[in-house]
């Protein structure tokens, strides 16, 4: 397709459609790579391909919210999507991800596995009666990594009850021999200290703000491209500072400024991003809508 060729080709197809559908895909969630996403990315391969042994290497995904943490693991859980194989009639399941419960609750959290591995729960079921389901089954599907999403949710609990639940993430491991990645906040480092056996066996992987320099610039070309404008956005260096000022370097405000800037240029007909639309007196807004 040689129309749009400022664009990377499948958005050059949307670029063809009506305004209100590529309004309507602007919104949706999309993948859009930069370098330090593929490196954590990268990251976790290695650890699924990690032989197995009785201490297996952990990961510990740490960022502020909004920087991307959970659409990492989202896009490695699709690449690595759950299939039925007919030939031995059972369900391989190489990545089971679970988000953290609100406080440390091993009842609850062993229901958080068995809903994401499809398993019925059983009527009154006891802690040791979950465990030793939930234990069987994983063995059975034999995944390949356990990721704990929210893992700085830990802390709402007491010293006591952090330190009995990382026990029990130790013990998953150690009996399922699979990498345990805990995804979470900076609060999440703190909560994982509670183990001094567990937390030795994390090593940690930031996702830190974004910052003025060739990795923003090149995440910016990059989102600009995937956006289905008809014409070529330009922004400049100070358009580059306006927009890490207004979003703190936050991925997610980030995108949603640069969605919220490619709506307005739609629906302007002006089909492109410009410098003024992101200067000062322009009515740029961040993560919440609200005017900067």
């Amino acid at each position: 397709m040689t129309e749009f060729p400022h664009l990377y080709p499948a958005a050059r197809i949307s670029a063809a459609l009506s305004a209100e559908e590529r309004i309507r895909r602007i919104r949706a969630d999309r993948w859009v790579s930069y370098p330090r996403a593929e490196a954590a990315l990268a990251k976790l391969e290695m650890l699924m391909s990690f032989p197995e042994r009785a201490r297996m290497p952990n990961l510990l995904l740490v960022g502020e919210s909004g920087m991307g943490k959970t659409m990492i693991i989202e896009k490695f859980v699709r690449d690595h999507a759950a299939r039925f194989d007919d030939t031995t009639g059972r369900l391989h399941m190489p990545v089971v991800a679970v988000q953290m419960v609100s406080g440390p609750d091993e009842s609850r959290f062993y229901r958080r596995i068995l809903a994401a591995i499809g398993a019925p729960e059983p009527p009154r079921a006891t802690l040791s009666i979950l465990e030793s389901l939930a234990l069987r089954l994983l063995s059975e599907l034999r995944p390949g990594m356990l990721v704990i999403d929210e893992i700085h949710s830990l802390q709402a609990g007491t010293i006591r009850e952090q330190a009995r639940f990382l026990n029990m993430l130790r013990f998953l491991g150690n009996e399922l021999r699979v990498p345990l990645v805990c995804v979470g906040t900076a609060q999440a480092r703190n909560a994982l200290r509670t183990d001094d056996q567990l937390v030795r066996r994390f090593e940690a992987f930031a996702l830190p703000p974004w910052a003025e320099g060739d990795d923003f610039t090149g995440l910016m070309s990059t989102l600009t491209r995937t956006l289905p404008l008809r014409r070529e956005s330009q922004i400049d260096a100070k358009a580059l500072s306006r927009i890490l000022s207004v979003t703190v370097g936050i991925t997610s405000g980030i995108f949603e400024v640069m969605s919220q800037l490619a709506i307005a240029a739609i629906e302007s007909g002006e089909e492109r991003i410009m410098p003024g639309d992101i200067s000062k007196g322009g009515k740029l807004q961040a993560g919440l809508g609200e005017p900067v």
